[in-house]
């Protein structure tokens, strides 16, 4: 179900697994500040719905901003993720190897606590996300 919509991103949550997708469109048309309050969006979802797993799609994206706002938006981005109760976050990854080795860079940056994966593709990230860990009783 969608549980939000705008002309940038497009939340879609499935109840029964407890996971959120993006499909992250391209930005290049689109402002920092737009991408920094969508994310913002982003966050506060996984917050009101108490959300587990988070799988981002940014495949087919291209994102036109200089290397280091980019990597200042991720910073800010996994700031605000790690103040959630996420538990796994799938990213399906793209074929922009600056992009990935920022994403890289940030998350040891900032020490991300929440386990974070990339995947080539859609199926192995929603396998991953769906393999629960034996909760204790």
């Amino acid at each position: 179900m969608i549980i939000y919509q705008s002309g940038l991103i497009s939340l879609d949550y499935d109840p029964a697994s407890d996971i959120l997708y993006l499909q992250w469109p391209d930005v290049q048309e689109f402002l920092i500040p737009e991408i920094r309050q969508a994310l913002r969006i982003l966050v506060d979802h996984i917050k009101s719905y108490d959300i587990k797993y988070l799988l981002i799609d940014s495949s087919k994206a291209s994102l036109e901003i200089p290397p280091e706002e980019y990597k200042d938006v991720l910073k800010e981005f996994g700031y605000n993720l790690s103040k959630t109760r996420l538990q796994k976050f799938a990213r399906i990854l793209t074929t922009n190897l600056n992009r990935e080795k920022k994403v890289e860079e940030v998350k040891t940056e900032i020490a991300f606590p929440i386990n974070l994966r990339s995947f080539s593709n859609k199926q192995e990230a929603l396998a991953w996300l769906k393999e629960r860990q034996q909760e204790k009783v």
